[in-house]
């Protein structure tokens, strides 16, 4: 009996505090420079740069590019990532067209939910 209770005790403590590190991550503010640049980056820019011709014209080269905007209008509504393509272009069903990146490697599940924390946060650059 005494090792059970040792057991729920533990598993307890490991439940509180691996919500506490989501609580954590959640609130830890999300930047476009730090944390949307590199994803950008490397799933992104192969399509998006200014100097590439792409149906949209949405070119992502800067921050400032980005938040301008392309054929369908502007991509990220701060505080508000359902409502901005930029973040429903990623998930499984976008509102329009195919999910991005078309024909390439897809975020990882991580970086997806980093691009929404960022935008819920604000779509800070710094």
């Amino acid at each position: 009996m005494h090792r059970l209770f040792l057991v729920a005790v533990a598993a307890l403590s490991f439940a509180v505090l691996g919500t506490r590190a989501v609580e954590q991550s959640k609130s830890e503010k999300r930047t476009y420079e730090a944390d949307v640049a590199p994803i950008v980056s490397t799933y992104c820019l192969p399509c998006h740069l200014a100097e590439n011709e792409n149906p949209s014209g949405l070119h992502l080269d800067t921050y400032e590019t980005m938040l301008k905007g392309g054929e369908k209008g502007v991509p990220i509504i701060a505080g508000k990532p359902e409502e901005s393509f930029f973040y429903t272009k990623l998930t499984e069903e976008p509102p329009f067209g195919k999910r991005m990146p078309r024909g390439r490697k897809k975020m990882t599940p991580e970086e997806i939910e980093i691009i929404k924390e960022w935008i819920e946060q604000g779509a800070l650059k710094k």
